[in-house]
């Protein structure tokens, strides 16, 4: 009865402890012309809603740092009160970048003429002269800071946020941190909320094992499904997936070992994996900030109730770890059918799309319209 689960614990773990060092996926190059092109079939590449710029704990009081989104860099920087401002880099003086100044108090000074800005963007002192001009200001961003996350809200036409990440993940108190990752794709974030929709390639792509020589003898099972959230909550979706383990020669499901995940879509801008197995739970935070044209970066924040086994989640993480490169290499090489031919057993893809586009706007931001492809 417990074969099974003796198998895919005892080697599983021991594979983990010697090989898995979170996989790597493959790196490709991409032609500039050619990825313009793609880009021409897809939706703005900045939905609108909450999106992560940074980990809290990269952002101590009395700093500030530069980061990358939505076509530009910021500011984000901590007061000494320990509230977080995020505004545009460039001082409205003589555009100096404001990440190379420091914080006096709650306010970020600019290095270059000494200009301090309040963490809603106002200009609160020029050391040089006693009149403050009304414009005397750099465009701020809306934050909230929750799960240890830097959040900020971006609309293509600057309306405020329509709902609040502050009551969501409630049992985020029971977990306790275990590492992060952090990669750049070059995808577009619609196409991850599709995968899920996407029935018919669970069984196709996700079929093996990171252990060697596992898919000889079992493969996987996936029953998937996804719902979506209605009223003052349509911006949320659910996707739930059961993994079976089948003995390949019998067809029979191995006991013991199926795996649940529970997927929880918060808007385009992040997501949070709930995976239960048999050798322990663990929480996965997969936030995506749009960077450019078919540019993400996705950070991973991984969690797991305390005394978990560390294996036990390195095991679980590496497995799911494998399954997004799987998938990744793939969108970083497919266009936006804009018209699917789909059939019977694709799964409800059009109900994602149609779920998805609440977070278009009619119109594109000047950054849209403007910016270019850059390689890395």
């Amino acid at each position: 009865m417990f074969l099974g689960l003796f198998f895919v614990v005892i080697f599983g773990l021991l594979y983990a402890l010697i090989f898995v060092k979170w996989s790597k996926r493959k790196i490709l190059t991409f032609d500039p012309e050619a990825e313009l092109k793609r880009a021409e079939n897809y939706p703005p590449s900045y939905p609108n809603g909450w999106f992560n710029v940074a980990a809290s704990d990269t952002v101590k009081k009395g700093k500030v740092i530069e980061v990358d989104a939505f076509g530009q860099k910021l500011a984000v920087f901590r007061g000494e009160d320990g509230n977080v401002g995020v505004m545009d880099v460039y001082c409205p003086h003589l555009n100096a970048n404001l990440a190379d100044g420091c914080v006096k108090g709650n306010n970020l000074v600019c290095p270059f003429h000494g200009w301090e800005f309040n963490t809603k963007g106002k200009c609160q002192k020029i050391p040089f002269s006693d009149k403050i001009p009304p414009q005397a200001a750099t465009r701020s961003w809306i934050v909230q800071e929750n799960w240890g996350l830097i959040l900020v809200w971006f609309h293509a036409e600057n309306e405020l946020p329509t709902w609040s990440t502050n009551e969501y993940i409630k049992d985020f108190e029971k977990y306790k941190y275990h590492s992060r990752t952090s990669d750049v794709l070059r995808i577009h974030l619609q196409d991850f909320a599709e995968n899920g929709a996407d029935y018919a390639h669970f069984n196709f792509v996700h079929n093996l094992m990171i252990v060697p020589f596992a898919d000889r003898f079992i493969h996987i099972k996936h029953s998937p499904n996804i719902e979506f959230g209605e009223g003052e909550e349509k911006h949320l979706a659910y996707f739930t997936d059961t993994a079976e383990l089948i003995w390949k020669k019998t067809g029979k499901v191995v006991e013991h070992a199926e795996g649940k995940a529970k997927v929880t879509f918060y808007g385009p801008g992040f997501l949070v994996f709930d995976f239960d197995t048999k050798i322990g739970k663990a929480m996965l935070i997969k936030t995506f900030t749009p960077l450019g044209t078919l540019k993400v970066r996705m950070d991973d924040y991984i969690y797991a109730p305390p005394r978990t086994f560390r294996l036990a989640i390195k095991y679980l993480i590496g497995e799911a770890t494998a399954q997004f490169h799987d998938d990744i290499n793939i969108w970083e090489r497919k266009n936006f059918a804009q018209k699917p031919l789909l059939v019977s057993g694709d799964g409800p893809i059009m109900k994602v799309r149609s779920w998805y586009s609440q977070f278009y706007s009619n119109t594109k931001t000047p950054a849209q319209v403007e910016e270019s492809i850059t390689m890395n």
